[in-house]
């Protein structure tokens, strides 16, 4: 069982590790993007009209990611919940 669960928590660690990955480089292209349009005459709005462009697909990733990892949290604590439940009434035995 301990194999199981360090193998779950490692994954765990993995899925939050690489949102965070996903949502800082947004961040980081969107701030190039403006740094460069301070440099380059990149036109009317194209820094902007990118922004919302990419922070979009942002919103898109993050709401579909956080919908699976929601469910996924769930259910890991309702099964916790029962597993403590449980626990509970072994003790007062």
């Amino acid at each position: 069982m301990e194999v199981e669960k360090d193998i779950t928590n490692e994954s765990k660690v993995e899925i939050y590790e690489t949102l965070a990955v996903i949502n800082r480089s947004f961040e980081q292209i969107i701030s190039a993007l403006y740094k460069l349009e301070k440099r380059v005459d990149l036109g009317d709005d194209y820094a902007y009209n990118q922004e919302i462009v990419a922070s979009d697909l942002w919103a898109r990733i993050n709401t579909h990611a956080l919908a699976s990892i929601t469910k996924r949290e769930l259910e890991e604590k309702n099964h916790f919940s029962k597993m403590k439940a449980n626990l509970g009434r072994q003790r007062k035995k």
